[in-house]
């Protein structure tokens, strides 16, 4: 019996949307907050309220491009746990 590496199976890239930085700036409240981390847009509505730290400083950067702030304090790996609050790629 043969098995084979998953690692050699291409496995095709989930598409996303784009939009604009413009766009994001529409969800900029406590109540619909994204954010844009890395090029990537984050819905953290949800996620706001159990941030260690505290939901204020995820609202502060509703409707921004957050990777400055992100990128003091976490590392980039650290977005892999919020796959599921991406939502769209920046473009523009």
């Amino acid at each position: 019996r043969q098995f084979t590496k998953l690692s050699k199976i291409p496995i095709p890239k989930k598409e996303m949307a784009q939009i604009s930085l413009s766009e994001v700036a529409k969800h900029n409240t406590e109540d619909d907050c994204w954010v844009a981390i890395h090029g990537k847009v984050y819905d953290l509505t949800d996620f706001a309220e159990s941030h260690p730290p505290g939901a204020i400083s995820i609202h502060k950067l509703a409707g921004i491009d957050g990777t400055e702030a992100f990128q003091s304090i976490h590392n980039e790996g650290m977005l892999e746990d919020f796959e599921d609050d991406l939502i769209v790629v920046l473009v523009g």
